[in-house]
């Protein structure tokens, strides 16, 4: 344990991890790092060539040969430093870059019970805010970290060996602030953990919030939404003010420090310039020396700070590339496999953290080709549940799901999916054109002949043609600029493009005027031939031409057959039928009081 500690130590574990993973390019590192010695060594040098131009001051000449290399000096550092700028601005970018693909890319693959469990903002936070701290840690940092190790092993050198008793004397007062500033450096660990963990919290609300601005404004929900933003921007403001309580420490306690050993240097200096035991030229290279080794420290004091902001994102970041991604199969094509029959054999299913209250129960179901299954049911039974098992976001607490014979777990994910259509009742739309929305996910070219061809079966071709720009006009996030009927016929359409073996219909009539939604019938009839159809509806019209009938009470099939047959053997089903034909019983007729008689208008 304690060799492991060791290997690991403050630059190991998840961010040692994660800047490998990034990649910095080490050419350019190494650019960056050559150029940044290049500056600490002119640094380096001009103190020195100070006190030879001061030195020959008394003499009555100064060498132009010494203000020449004073000039070269100063002007190589700049260089230098700018060079080291630009190239560690390259090396920023590709990092940041490289650890955004690699969130993107994971956060992506990740299965459907990883976003239940947290906000798309805490998402959002993670491949932005945490990626740019190690970024600028991996970079701008760490060859400040390493100019300054440099700079302040070089100054200290040289000063020991320009006079070790001022040296020594430096030392003194630094190392006592040192001693100071280590505690409250610490603290700074945990605050910037608080304040990314309160940002990523902001994100999530402020992520919901302008996604759903219209259920905010409708249901007049700002006042509540503002409570819930203050409060997390009140934790990052106090959380801020605490960071900067300790920052207040930090800085006069490094610029007192500095100051005395100045002071001091200065008169001890010069008792000894005045004694003969140093030259004027020595003090004022020391002098010049101190704030070489001044801007070190606090260049390593502002590591520090930067280091354990990117320690604790590299914690979260760590936590959650360790997420398991989605389970791809046994790599099994199932493209290859013939139309089969789509088995639910004994299946149950608990949501995570919901294992005592299970949403199915034991339920056996068979969609077979060339029928249409229509699952029913009371909200909350089951069934958007089935859809979601069947499109494997997630996998069954009991029992198994088979194709063909075939466990449909054994099929990669991609082969799997790509034989499944789905369209669902709020037909969600992409940011993009109206092309990219009806090719959306579909691999392979397709021309704006076979665009317009899908686009006319599903009754979306007469709006789309009066749009401004036809097929390429944009559509904003959440399709706001289509009506709800709009979406639903563009998902219609992609359907028609797709192609798919398994067919899920999910209310996909429902938002749709009577003559549309006819329409989008006769074209759903012919796209559901020879295919195998799930159809899930409140529209008892849509539920009646099923070949079978599957009905769901508290996650338990407790009925199935065609239409009739269920009207017959199901009271359930058959009270939702009578209600639906309005065929209750009569009301009873009761005689109109005298007073109203003839009070009707005749």
């Amino acid at each position: 344990m304690k060799r492991d500690r060791a290997r690991r130590g403050p630059f190991g574990g998840p961010l040692a991890q994660l800047i490998r993973a990034a990649r910095p390019p080490r050419l350019l590192l190494s650019a960056a790092a050559a150029s940044s010695v290049l500056a600490v060594a002119s640094t380096l040098a001009f103190p020195m060539l100070t006190k030879q131009v001061v030195d020959q001051i008394p003499g009555g000449g100064v060498q132009a040969q010494n203000i020449a290399l004073l000039a070269l000096a100063l002007t190589g550092a700049a260089l230098a430093s700018a060079l080291t700028a630009y190239l560690l601005s390259r090396v920023g970018y590709g990092v940041v870059a490289n650890l955004r693909r690699l969130l993107v890319r994971k956060v992506v693959g990740l299965p459907i019970a990883a976003f239940d469990r947290s906000s798309s903002g805490d998402w959002v936070s993670r491949v932005l805010n945490d990626c740019q701290s190690i970024s600028d840690l991996v970079t701008r940092e760490a060859i400040n970290l390493l100019t300054s190790a440099l700079l302040l092993a070089g100054s200290i050198t040289v000063l020991f060996l320009l006079d070790l008793r001022l040296t020594l004397m430096l030392l003194g007062s630094l190392g006592a602030a040192f001693l100071l500033v280590i505690p409250l450096g610490m603290l700074l660990e945990g605050l910037a953990r608080g304040t990314q963990d309160r940002t990523a919290r902001l994100g999530g609300i402020l992520t919901h919030v302008f996604a759903e601005i219209r259920l905010v404004k409708a249901f007049t929900a700002e006042a509540r939404e503002h409570g819930r933003s203050d409060e997390e921007i009140e934790g990052i403001r106090r959380i801020g003010l605490r960071q900067a309580r300790i920052n207040v420490w930090i800085e006069p306690l490094m610029t007192l420090a500095l100051m005395a050993a100045v002071i001091a240097i200065l008169v001890y200096g010069a008792t000894r310039v005045s004694r003969g035991d140093i030259t004027i030229g020595t003090l004022t290279a020391f002098v010049l020396y101190i704030l070489n080794v001044a801007t070190p420290v606090v260049q390593l004091t502002h590591f520090t700070a930067e280091f354990h902001k990117a320690k604790g994102a590299s914690t979260r970041i760590a936590a959650l590339l360790q997420e398991p991604a989605e389970d791809d199969g046994q790599g099994s094509d199932a493209s290859q496999r013939e139309r089969g029959d789509l088995v639910f054999r004994d299946v149950s299913f608990a949501y995570p953290g919901g294992e005592e209250m299970p949403v199915l129960r034991g339920i056996d179901l068979v969609f077979r080709p060339g029928t249409t299954t229509a699952l029913v049911g009371a909200s909350g039974n089951g069934k958007t549940t089935i859809l979601s098992l069947i499109e494997r976001f997630y996998r069954p607490s009991g029992g198994a799901i088979e194709y063909d014979g075939e466990p449909i777990e054994r099929f990669s994910l991609g082969s799997w999916r790509g034989r499944i259509g789905y369209v669902a009742q709020g037909a969600p739309v992409m940011p993009g054109s109206v092309r990219d929305n009806i090719t959306y996910g579909l691999s392979g070219q397709y021309s704006d002949a076979m665009v317009w061809a899908a686009a006319e079966r599903a009754g979306a071709a007469g709006f789309i043609e009066r749009m401004p720009e036809g097929l390429d006009t944009a559509l904003i996030e959440q399709g706001n600029n289509l009506s709800g009927g709009q979406r639903q016929r563009i998902a219609i359409a992609r359907m028609f493009l797709r192609n798919p073996d398994i067919l899920i219909l999910d209310e996909a009539t429902s938002a749709l005027d009577s003559e549309t939604e006819h329409q989008v019938k006769l074209a759903l009839a012919e796209l559901m031939k020879g295919r195998t159809n799930i159809v899930v509806a409140h529209s008892l019209t849509t539920v009646m031409q099923a070949d079978c009938i599957y009905f769901l009470e508290g996650g338990r099939i407790s009925g199935m057959g065609n239409h009739e047959e269920l009207n017959r053997t199901h009271p359930y089903y058959a009270r939702l039928v009578a209600r639906y034909f309005q065929k209750l019983p009569e009301p009873v007729a009761v005689e109109a009081p005298a007073e109203w008689v003839g009070s009707a208008g005749g």
